[in-house]
């Protein structure tokens, strides 16, 4: 490597140099631009006295500094379908087996990878200049990221966020893959990452099995209806037996005791005991008792009791305005002012 001026001195130009001369390629960014990856010392370097900044996951997968944490998936199965926890390289030697970089495979070179850019405050990835603790996914233009390969980065995931591949690899599929969680409240941080092609696994052959001879069993006989049984008649239940004296009128003529208990209303304050003839009204009016059937009780009064019933005729006229008039009284076929009793 050749540095001009006083870039020798810059880690971060000392790290990008040092790249290619591990036979790394430049790192374009989103905008398809040659060196615009910050996510990776490949792109634009530091140019800080610091450079705590690492590689992308297709220049981690070529390097071979991870073997036993990079895997390869091929996502043009039929129905394929799978979940991954991934970590980052500044956690990688408490990964617990989990992968740092995942390779898609296309067959035929231009080859996608996967990462998870953990970006810890103490990590070698902490002076990220974008992408810290996402998912990212990334694509060389050929070499299967095994060997010396521009690279571009495609997307940036935050939790909940998917890229979709259309036509991946010319098999007419869309790759799609999604954060579907990430935690760095954990030690080490980790991400969970659904890729997927969408499409519906093959079916599995039916077993060609002879079939198992059904057994045959004997005809269950018809049941014999059992004869009904017959019972006598319920009686007719019988009413409630009377019960004391609860309901009782005021009025001059004895009414039914039904309408008493069915529409009578009850006396006022000087009806005390039953039929006693002391007055409860004017006109001589008396009490009147009925003993009501019982069960639930008789029924409730009215709120307005109702008027009394006159009699067909007025059986007596007589002058003054003690009585009440129980109808009209006449007096030699002319209307009396006498009262009626």
């Amino acid at each position: 490597s050749v540095y001009q001026g006083v870039y020798y001195k810059r880690p971060g130009v000392l790290i990008h140099e040092l790249g290619h001369n591990f036979g790394l390629a430049h790192s374009g960014g989103l905008d398809g631009q040659t060196y615009t990856d910050h996510t990776c010392s490949m792109g634009n370097p530091h140019y800080s006295d610091d450079a705590f900044q690492c590689f992308n996951p297709a220049k981690n997968f070529q390097l071979n500094w991870y073997t036993d944490a990079k895997i390869t998936e091929d996502p043009r199965t039929n129905g394929y379908d799978t979940t991954l926890t991934m970590v980052g390289i500044d956690e990688y030697n408490i990964r617990g087996g989990s992968p740092v970089t995942v390779r898609l495979e296309t067959g035929g070179g231009a080859d996608y990878f996967v990462g998870f850019n953990r970006a810890s405050s103490t990590g070698p990835n902490r002076m990220n200049d974008e992408g810290d603790n996402q998912v990212t996914i990334v694509q060389v233009n050929g070499n299967n990221g095994e060997s010396y390969s521009q690279s571009f980065l495609k997307a940036k995931l935050s939790q909940g966020q998917s890229y979709a591949i259309t036509n991946y690899a010319g098999t007419g599929k869309t790759v799609t893959i999604t954060a579907t969680s990430i935690d760095i409240s954990t030690t080490p941080g980790t991400a969970l990452v659904r890729i997927t092609n969408g499409s519906t696994p093959s079916p599995t052959n039916a077993p060609t099995n002879p079939p198992t001879n059904v057994p045959t069993f004997p005809p269950t006989p018809a049941p014999t209806n059992a004869p009904v049984p017959t019972f006598p008649p319920s009686p007719a239940p019988t009413r409630a037996p009377v019960a004391d004296v609860s309901k009782y009128v005021c009025t001059k003529w004895q009414p039914a005791d039904p309408t008493i208990c069915a529409e009578g209303s009850l006396a006022g304050g000087s009806c005390t005991s039953e039929n006693l003839g002391s007055s409860c009204g004017n006109g001589g009016k008396v009490c009147w008792w009925a003993s009501c059937p019982g069960g639930d009780g008789p029924p409730s009064p009215p709120t307005t009791p109702p008027p009394p019933s006159p009699p067909t005729g007025c059986p007596a006229c007589a002058y003054g305005n003690n009585g009440v008039c129980c109808g009209t009284c006449v007096d030699s076929g002319k209307p009396s002012g006498r009262g009626c009793f």
